[in-house]
């Protein structure tokens, strides 16, 4: 069980990276051309349907935070966030501002989440885990975002979509 430095310590850490990788992906949407990132689209493949998906399960995890029941299979999924790069951008920055503004005490809270499986399920969780949910699920997105871009001959950072515990495992002189 951790102290309540090392919670806080820990609960600042993961909010900082979950906001580090929506401004991440803020910075790579300006870098893109329009059509690259609905490129796609039509096959639901795009690198904005991406975008959308991870903003559309943050938000949900924010909106549980008020109910203390997170339901991802609520999402709005709303297609001008796949369609248009600068709405895009705006909404995340409005996401970014909204994760920075949860009071620490939130995230010692329990929360109930809505099973993806069996929709009358509800299992226990807390908000802490929930949002080391949203983190990883955001950098497997980038991580496809980071393959498409790649096949459509766009460079991106070698650490764009890789998981804290990869990018540790290289930095201590691993390759695999």
């Amino acid at each position: 069980m951790l102290g309540q430095n090392s919670a806080a310590k820990t609960t600042n850490c993961l909010l900082e990276r979950t906001i580090e990788e929506f401004v991440r992906a803020s910075s790579l949407i300006e870098s893109l051309e329009g059509q690259i990132y609905t490129r796609g689209l039509e096959t639901r493949g795009s690198i904005g349907a991406h975008i959308r998906h991870n903003f559309d399960i943050a938000s949900s995890f924010l909106s549980g935070l008020r109910t203390g029941r997170i339901d991802y299979t609520l999402r709005k999924r709303n297609s001008h966030i796949e369609q248009d790069r600068q709405y895009a951008i705006v909404r995340i920055r409005d996401l970014i501002t909204v994760l920075r503004s949860i009071p620490d005490e939130m995230f010692s809270r329990p929360v109930a989440v809505r099973s993806e499986i069996d929709d009358e399920v509800w299992h226990s969780s807390s908000v802490m885990r929930e949002l080391e949910f949203v983190h990883s699920h955001t950098v497997h997105h980038h991580a496809l975002v980071a393959e498409k871009l790649k096949a459509f001959g766009v460079e991106v950072s070698g650490s764009f979509g890789v998981a804290p515990s990869t990018l540790k495992f290289w930095a201590e002189g691993n390759h695999s």
